[in-house]
């Protein structure tokens, strides 16, 4: 999977996600504690190109191909159609955890679902951002911004809404 195209930083955090045919949601179980296996993510998404992540999403385990499809949305990569597009048409049915649930579906179906997420969120941090600011705000908009929201914006969402739905 590793190709001379990725940095080294990049090959060595993949490493760890490279054989995972299921992915997992940011938080887990009943208690929604802190996901090591995305935590693993989070730190390769730190430093990987939004090429790198391009190649992932086509070419890594499942976990690195939702992962990186879905931080290719969160850093508003127009690619991430093409990816969506992709898996339309070239259905990859894997296993996801979310909290406590776990389901198989395509993996467009996921990420259909994080634009509608991602439309949630961004619309609460724009809330959040007229609000006059205390430590709760302060809080929920650090934590908004932590998992990659901080630049998308609703009228990115909406045209990713649109070309998906023609």
């Amino acid at each position: 999977m590793l190709n001379a195209q990725l940095s080294n930083k990049a090959k060595i955090l993949a490493k760890r996600l490279d054989t995972l045919l299921y992915a997992e949601s940011s938080h887990i179980g009943i208690d929604g504690e802190e996901n090591r296996i995305y935590n693993y993510f989070k730190k390769l998404s730190k430093i990987a190109s939004n090429d790198e992540l391009y190649y992932f999403a086509k070419n890594g385990s499942n976990a690195l191909k939702l992962y990186s499809s879905k931080e290719l949305l969160k850093r508003n990569d127009k690619r991430f159609l093409e990816i969506y597009k992709y898996y339309s048409d070239n259905p990859l049915i894997m296993k996801y955890w979310e909290g406590c649930i776990s389901k198989k579906e395509n993996i467009a179906n996921y990420l259909k679902g994080e634009l509608y997420s991602a439309k949630f969120i961004v619309s609460l941090r724009d809330s959040i951002l007229k609000e006059k600011r205390s430590n709760l705000i302060e809080s929920q908009l650090k934590s908004i911004y932590e998992e990659g929201y901080k630049n998308l914006s609703q009228k990115n969402l909406d045209f990713y809404l649109n070309e998906i739905e023609k």
